[in-house]
C-alpha cells in the first residue's frame, strides 16, 4: 500500500490527521528515500530485514535535515550496548574497512528481542528446524530422481563371473532408464530384495 507521512492537528477543538506534505520527510519516504529505490522497496527491504532479526537504516543528513535514507546490509553491521547502556555501531564498507556510526545516524529495527537492543537472529533460532527442512528436501527429491523406484538387492541362483556380473548390471541400469515404472522380467530364477523404505514408509507426505 502506499505510505503517508501523517501529521496530527486540531481543528474546532476536535483532533485531526492530514498529510504531511510540507514535512522535510514526505518526500524522502513517501516518494524517494534514495537515487536507487523507491518507497515501495525500501519499506519491503526493511521489512525483509526486520524480519531475518535486526533492520539498520543510515539516515544521511544535509545541513541538519535528513536527505535520504537506505537500507545497510545487516551482515555488515555491528551493535553492542555498551556499560552505560548507550547503542554503539560499527558499519564495514564494501572495501571491507570499517568506522563506527553515531546511533542517531541509524534508524534501527529490531525483530523478536532477548536482551532489548538486538534482535535474535532468525535464521540462527530456526537453525534446527530449517535443517530437518533441508533434509526432507533432499531426501524427497532422491526419492523421486528416478521415479519413486526404491532400489535393493537382485539375487540370482548360481556364481556369476566378472562378464556376466558386468553384463546383468549394465542391462539393469538400462531397464531403470527406459522402463520406469513398468514390469522386469529376470531369468535365472533371480529375485529383487528391496532394501529401501518408499514414501508412504518414510511418510513423506505426514513429515512435510
Amino acid at each position: 500500500v502506499p505510505f503517508k507521512l501523517m501529521q496530527d492537528y486540531e481543528s474546532d477543538g476536535l483532533n485531526r490527521k492530514k498529510v504531511a506534505r510540507d514535512h522535510p520527510l514526505y518526500e524522502v519516504f513517501t516518494v524517494r528515500p534514495n537515487a536507487w529505490q523507491t518507497s515501495f522497496e525500501f519499506r519491503e527491504t526493511l521489512a525483509l530485514h526486520a524480519c531475518m532479526g535486526n533492520a539498520y537504516v543510515y539516515l544521511n543528513r544535509y545541513r541538519g535535515t535528513i536527505a535520504e535514507a537506505f537500507c545497510l546490509n545487516p551482515a555488515l553491521v555491528t551493535a553492542k550496548q555498551e556499560d552505560d547502556w548507550s547503542i554503539t555501531y560499527k558499519v564495514r564498507g564494501k572495501n571491507g574497512g570499517e568506522r563506527p556510526v553515531p546511533a542517531s545516524d541509524i534508524w534501527h529495527v529490531r525483530g523478536p528481542s532477548w536482551d532489548g537492543f538486538l534482535g535474535l537472529d532468525t535464521l540462527t533460532v530456526a537453525r534446527e528446524a530449517l535443517g530437518l527442512s533441508v533434509a526432507l528436501e533432499n531426501s524427497h527429491a532422491s526419492l523421486h530422481q528416478n521415479g519413486v523406484r526404491p532400489s535393493g538387492v537382485y539375487s540370482v541362483d548360481g556364481v556369476l563371473d566378472g562378464p556376466q556380473h558386468k553384463k546383468l548390471s549394465d542391462w539393469l541400469k538400462s531397464e531403470a532408464v527406459t522402463n520406469a515404472g513398468g514390469t522386469m522380467v529376470l531369468d535365472r530364477n533371480a529375485k529383487f530384495i528391496n532394501t529401501t523404505m518408499t514414501g508412504v514408509d518414510a511418510q513423506h507426505k505426514e513429515t512435510r
